[in-house]
């Protein structure tokens, strides 16, 4: 599953952003975090997505801002290494 982070331009608060933590996301989209910067009045959230569009279309199905998504990988500092790209992942092999 592909990692993103998306920008957006409004630091949400616990009232705005609750309502969303019981909606029915699509197959495969899991959000994992929000980090609110209320000084610059911004919020960053970390998501899991098959792809970009499918948090497009969640970002306009329930109406949030956005500035940005960004297709991202983690680095693991205890590892020194950054995580696989999907494509490099091992698929088990067929039995």
């Amino acid at each position: 599953m592909l990692r993103f982070i998306a920008v957006h331009p409004v630091a949400f608060n616990e009232e705005q952003l609750q309502p969303l933590t019981n909606e029915q996301l699509p197959q495969g989209v899991t959000w994992h975090s929000t980090f609110c910067a209320f000084a610059d009045d911004k919020s960053v959230c970390h998501w899991h997505a098959p792809t970009k569009q499918a948090l497009l279309d969640l970002f306009v199905k329930y109406e949030i801002p956005y500035e940005a998504i960004y297709e991202v990988r983690l680095f693991d500092p205890a590892t020194g290494r950054l995580e696989a790209q999907p494509s490099e992942e091992k698929v088990p092999e067929a039995v």
